[in-house]
């Protein structure tokens, strides 16, 4: 055999290893870049209907319910605390994710910054990324951590994620849009998340939760009103 063609074989072959070794996650990752690239790059309008801005509210939980009943098959009502220990630690890790996601690639990635610029011109705006991207992610992350532990973690991890990503949708809808009474808890939340909108200081990423913005000093105080003079 040539040594030019011995030489081509072998980069094909290390090129189908490194593929299969690539993480989902990697894919996952730039498809949803692809995705919003088009769509940011090419000018379109990234508003969406109704229908498509408020899917996931009703999909997801129903993608949660399936996969604890997939858990609870083959034992009736038996506890799984494997289950609901993975599925706690996935909805912390969410809190985590979505600060580092809202603070790096929101407010600092090429695209995806952009994307969040018109969310902020026009917070009222149905503006964000179809289903398909967050179902991408969320499949990739349950094959991934199946692959490396076992489905029922996988199951776990993956059902506390959707349900953080399913809390972080209704808070944010609920700072923009809903009518709050002065004894709302959300109400906290939404003044949390306006100083984020007009301050000019970068900061209050967290959605849901403070935490990790106190934690990263990245925590927006509101300036205390200084006492008239006597």
């Amino acid at each position: 055999m040539p040594y030019t063609s011995a030489i081509r074989q072998t980069d094909r072959a290390s090129n189908r290893r490194c593929l299969r070794q690539t993480p989902i996650l990697t894919a996952a990752v730039l498809g949803a870049a692809t995705v919003t690239f088009r769509h940011v790059a090419c000018g379109d309008d990234v508003n969406q209907s109704r229908t498509t801005y408020y899917a996931e509210l009703y999909i997801y939980p129903i993608v949660v319910a399936g996969l604890l009943l997939y858990e609870l098959a083959d034992s009736g009502l038996a506890l799984h605390p494997r289950w609901f220990v993975a599925a706690a630690c996935g909805a912390i890790l969410w809190t985590l994710a979505e600060y580092l996601v809202h603070r790096f690639l929101y407010h600092e990635a090429p695209v995806l910054k952009d994307l969040h610029g018109m969310h902020h011109a026009r917070p009222s705006d149905l503006v964000g990324a179809p289903i398909g991207v967050s179902a991408v992610i969320f499949c990739s992350w349950f094959f991934l951590v199946a692959r490396v532990s076992d489905v029922e973690i996988a199951s776990g991890s993956a059902s506390g994620l959707i349900l953080g990503y399913v809390l972080y949708l209704t808070v944010h809808d609920a700072v923009h849009r809903w009518p709050l009474s002065e004894d709302s808890w959300l109400r906290k939340h939404r003044l949390r998340h306006l100083r984020h909108h007009r301050d000019p200081k970068p900061g209050n990423f967290g959605v849901t939760t403070s935490f990790w913005d106190h934690v990263f000093g990245t925590a927006i105080v509101p300036k205390r009103a200084r006492p008239q003079d006597a």
